[in-house]
């Protein structure tokens, strides 16, 4: 398996967001971008790119630093710790997609017209209806400021 750092290029994550990310190999990766298949778990946005990538190499261990005792007491701990971190990661993970299935099925999806729609909606130009879409950062925060009620999620992909 190789771990690569990706960063989000889109307009909806400010100063992209960095991220990890695992691959069976090199081949595998560039199938699934090609695919549009590598997602960013904060906005969803596919336009992901591989950062530069260093490789990490295993280093031997000086017998004399840590006795047996201590390299197994600490890798123990951090099994336990490993394990704890991916029970909440899975069920953070678990939460978000379920959340995303409820917004996607009660509403309807308006895409980079999603602070125009709101907007339209608070004046009562148009209909009230639940919409989901994208906005910049600033854009969400001048729907806040104006009294609309605008909520973040992470927009997570479903084969994670």
């Amino acid at each position: 398996m190789i771990k690569y750092n990706l960063s989000c290029k889109s307009k909806y994550c400010n100063n992209g967001n960095n991220f990890e990310a695992w691959f069976q190999n090199i081949d595998s990766y560039e199938r699934q971008k090609k695919s549009g298949l590598i997602h960013c778990p904060t906005c969803g946005s596919d336009e992901v790119i591989k950062l530069l990538t260093t490789p990490n190499l295993k280093k031997s261990s000086n017998n004399n630093m840590l006795d047996n005792t201590d390299q197994k007491k600490s890798a123990d701990n951090n099994l336990n710790k490993n394990y704890i971190a991916k029970i909440n990661i899975n069920n953070i993970t678990t939460l978000l997609r379920t959340l995303k299935k409820e917004v996607q099925k009660n509403s309807i999806y308006v895409g980079d017209e999603f602070v125009n729609q709101a907007r339209l909606m608070k004046q009562g130009a148009i209909e009230e209806k639940p919409i989901y879409g994208h906005g910049s950062k600033k854009d969400i925060d001048e729907l806040r400021e104006d009294g609309i009620d605008v909520i973040d999620i992470p927009w997570i992909s479903d084969d994670h």
